[in-house]
């Protein structure tokens, strides 16, 4: 269950941070140690589901409230 929470936030993370490599390399790295962070909790406890939710949410977060921007010809504009 922790392994496909893992996976499936890492494919978020990529996908929502195409194209930034600076932001997908933090992300990724942000990912990894919170969940190295957790690795010793008994995969039964309450603390080890509620680290799994939160990664499923933020993958959720991830593909659905992310949008990256590029700059526009004057530069103070955005495009989607």
């Amino acid at each position: 269950m922790a392994l496909s929470a893992y996976r499936n936030l890492l494919r978020s993370a990529r996908i929502a941070f195409q194209g930034d490599t600076r932001v997908l390399t933090s992300a990724l790295a942000t990912a990894r140690s919170n969940f190295e962070a957790s690795r010793s909790l008994p995969s039964n406890s309450s603390e080890a589901q509620a680290a799994i939710s939160h990664a499923e949410e933020v993958a959720v977060i991830l593909r659905r409230n992310i949008v990256q921007g590029r700059g526009g010809e004057g530069g103070d504009r955005f495009r989607k």
